[in-house]
């Protein structure tokens, strides 16, 4: 005797139920929540702008980047200068200090790095 045939819809007794516990609705409608929230945010973001008065290059394979360097008056601050140099893999850092002031200015050497050494260490190798 097969009693499987005596029920109508064998789906209907499997315990399943379509409805959402009031729980998972809670979290879905957090996560959509702040989802939302952050697009708005990211939307309010001030782009941070690239001037490209600061920098240049050159045909003999240097580029020339100037920021402030914190120092100087602030209407026309002290700057540094970062040179690249592409055919020697090389980058040098110069400041002038008493900028303002072009017969007492000099430019002086801060550091340098090699290039590809400073990269392996900023990956951490």
């Amino acid at each position: 005797m097969n009693h499987d045939t005596d029920r109508a819809n064998p789906s209907e007794d499997s315990g399943t139920s379509s409805s959402i516990s009031p729980s998972a609705a809670i979290l879905w409608a957090s996560a959509f929540l702040i989802a939302t929230l952050a697009i708005f945010q990211a939307g309010h973001l001030s782009p941070n702008p690239a001037f490209a008065g600061m920098a240049t290059t050159t045909d003999e394979g240097f580029s020339l980047v100037t920021t402030s360097s914190g120092n100087g008056p602030k209407e026309n601050p002290y700057e540094f200068l970062y040179v690249i140099d592409s055919s020697d893999e090389s980058l040098l850092i110069y400041s002038i200090p008493n900028a303002n002031n072009p017969s007492a200015s000099k430019l002086v050497l801060m550091g340098g790095a090699n290039l590809p050494r400073l990269f392996s260490a900023g990956r951490g190798g």
